[in-house]
């Protein structure tokens, strides 16, 4: 296996668990999925079908709707993983136009929208 297709994988765990967390769905569709990831569709499905052999993702049974794909338990700590692995340094953040001065006007509720320092991240 290449370093790339380990790549997509991690990709659509994170972006399987952002969805989930943003209220978009617990499962999402191959097409769903490539709006956030532009692959091609060889490869997408290539990156799915290693993900259901690894158990990280389990065919979603619906209404006779287009296949979908959720996230099982193990999947969905791996995602949980590799999301905050790849955004550490932004959540927590209510803007990722605050600076690091933690006196500064832009961490209170009244802020006017723009950072007066110039240590902007």
């Amino acid at each position: 296996m290449q370093d790339n297709e380990l790549h997509w994988q991690d990709e659509i765990l994170q972006v399987m668990y952002w969805m989930r967390g943003e209220g978009l769905g617990e499962s999402a569709t191959p097409e769903q999925l490539n709006r956030f990831l532009n692959l091609k569709p060889s490869a997408l499905e290539t990156a799915l079908q290693r993900l259901l052999a690894h158990r990280l993702i389990c065919v979603s049974t619906g209404d006779g709707s287009p296949i979908s794909y959720q996230l099982t338990e193990r999947g969905l700590e791996e995602g949980k993983r590799r999301f905050v692995d790849e955004f550490v340094s932004y959540l927590g953040h209510e803007s990722h136009i605050e600076c690091s001065d933690p006196n500064c006007d832009c961490h209170t509720s009244d802020w006017d929208g723009i950072c007066h320092t110039s240590q902007v991240h």
